[in-house]
């Protein structure tokens, strides 16, 4: 769907309760925050599907246009990340070949491992070992049912936008890791509304993705049906007491517990596979920020735990400095997905 360069590019991010985005400019050599603004909702928008949303794309796409409107955006140019939920992942090997002949052999080999026909799909690719033309290849495929790519197609029209990619929300989040993942074996561990999404990244790479559906949403129910109270004031119970209360965690620890140990066989797998350890651990999602989480996600997986700091090598004023410390990591795909648009 890449289209042409542009200076400035808006990423979206479309949650189960919220809609995010990010104005961002290339000036030089810096990137530049320019706006950023969210719509969010008390309630759901509406459960999402693996092969659609559920509410109207004319209503999603009222919402960011009011939210553009609201935050002064003026960029039209858009790509939007999509929820690792919607995305299926495995990864392939390929003997040398050259650049034209890649596209036409990947969506050969994908096909058996695609749980619809290659005709519905639209796919995404990296090369995570090995360099076109001159070696054998290993390549991490993702694949999005065609649906779901016409629903964004039809909500950036809705909302007055040109869409210029679409990128699952892994790969926009790992792009904030380069840095990081150029000297060390990273864990990228993103705990969403409908599912966690653990992730190896090596080199600015992501090397192996893996997701399973315990999220904040059920962390949420829990405690609703362990306090017996409604929704919204377990989700405030979430945010502010999280851990650190004892009616709170026991209500809590089971799915964390689970999450810990799809985190635990992730690398341990990628071990076994590559002989790497993963290092350190940076997370990212809407219930990181949950008290007592990161130190406990710690404890038990003996590792260096970090929560994303999105916005270190973005240029923006200093009168924002502690509101995106804060709010930054709710942010990071929206930006991560921005940042796509400067890529070559």
């Amino acid at each position: 769907m890449f289209k042409s360069r542009s200076k400035s590019f808006l990423g979206i991010d479309i949650g189960n309760y919220s809609i995010k985005i990010i104005e961002i400019e290339k000036k030089g050599n810096s990137i530049e925050l320019n706006n950023y603004g969210e719509s969010f909702s008390e309630t759901p928008f509406g459960p999402f599907q693996k092969k659609s949303f559920s509410f109207s794309n004319e209503e999603v796409a009222e919402r960011i246009k009011t939210t553009c409107q609201e935050a002064e955006i003026k960029t039209k140019k858009v790509n939007f990340a999509i929820p690792d939920f919607y995305t299926f992942f495995t990864s392939i090997d390929l003997p040398l070949m050259g650049k034209t002949e890649l596209p036409q052999a990947i969506e050969y080999e994908i096909r058996p491992h695609v749980p619809l026909p290659i005709s519905e799909v639209t796919l995404d690719w990296n090369v995570i070992e090995g360099t076109v033309g001159k070696t054998p290849l290993k390549i991490l495929v993702a694949a999005v049912s065609n649906d779901i790519v016409e629903q964004y197609k039809e909500i950036a029209k809705l909302s007055g936008l040109t869409p210029e990619l679409l990128e699952p929300e892994v790969f926009s989040l790992a792009r904030l890791l380069r840095k990081e993942s150029e000297k060390e074996t990273v864990g990228l561990v993103e705990i969403g509304i409908k599912s966690t999404t653990c992730t190896i990244v090596e080199k600015g790479l992501v090397k192996t993705s893996h997701s399973f559906s315990v999220g904040g949403n059920e962390l949420t129910e829990a405690l609703t049906r362990s306090l017996n109270i409604n929704y919204n004031e377990g989700e405030r119970i979430k945010r502010e007491k999280g851990l650190t209360e004892s009616p709170n965690r026991e209500a809590l620890l089971p799915l964390v517990d689970s999450i810990i140990e799809e985190i635990k066989k992730v690398f341990r797998n990628y071990y076994s596979e590559k002989g790497r350890e993963v290092e350190r651990v940076v997370l990212a999602g809407g219930s990181i920020a949950m008290p007592g989480l990161k130190d406990y996600l710690s404890e038990k997986t003996k590792k260096k735990m970090e929560i994303i700091d999105p916005f270190a090598e973005i240029v923006y004023p200093d009168i924002l400095k502690q509101e995106l410390k804060k709010r930054g990591p709710f942010y990071a795909i929206s930006l991560g997905v921005a940042l796509k648009g400067f890529e070559k």
